[in-house]
């Protein structure tokens, strides 16, 4: 998380994706598909709605890592979905971001770049834990490496499970133990 963005930067991303959306949909009208702009618009407000669920979870820098995402670059796409009214993870944010920051790095550094990748988040919460379900969809060019950094014993989270699904699929379920 070494990026400091100045409100200026955000405004710009912000406003550039907005135009695309914009755009798509204003398209699709103009051909008369507006079944198809209805879906774009619907997708638009369940993203907003859970931009809105994760930023109510008091977890700041987390929040800020996975709302920036898919404007640094990397080689993979982030969609996220927080599921079972999540209101508040009694989890500590610094620590959340920073494996979660090295996680992507990680990801990313084992991604082949010329493939559309693609990571989806469900968070959900528990009794006494968060689970993270990390579903992977493309090219991982050193899985060992990846596997390495994940089952190191010295590091948060509490739990991990790797699974490999099919050719080009992924799955990882991170488990975390909430404060007391």
């Amino acid at each position: 998380m070494s990026e400091n963005w100045t409100v200026v930067e955000i405004l710009r991303y912000t406003r550039h994706e907005w135009l695309n959306r914009l755009q798509l949909i204003k398209g699709n009208l103009s051909m008369g598909k507006t079944e198809q702009a209805k879906r774009i618009m619907d997708e638009i407000v369940l993203e907003m709605k859970q931009e809105a669920i994760l930023s109510n979870l008091k977890l700041f820098r987390f929040a800020e890592l996975l709302l920036t995402h898919n404007w640094k670059g990397y080689r993979f796409r982030l969609e996220y979905e927080i599921v079972n009214g999540v209101e508040k993870l009694d989890l500590d944010d610094q620590l959340l971001s920073d494996w979660m920051g090295e996680f992507f790095e990680e990801l990313n550094r084992v991604s082949l770049p010329i493939y559309d990748n693609c990571l989806y988040l469900t968070i959900e919460s528990g009794k006494d834990t968060v689970g993270f379900l990390f579903q992977f969809h493309g090219i991982i060019e050193n899985e060992s490496e990846l596997k390495s950094w994940l089952f190191r014993k010295d590091v948060y989270p509490d739990h991990v499970t790797y699974e490999q699904l099919s050719e080009n699929e992924y799955q990882i379920q991170v488990l975390f133990c909430l404060e007391s």
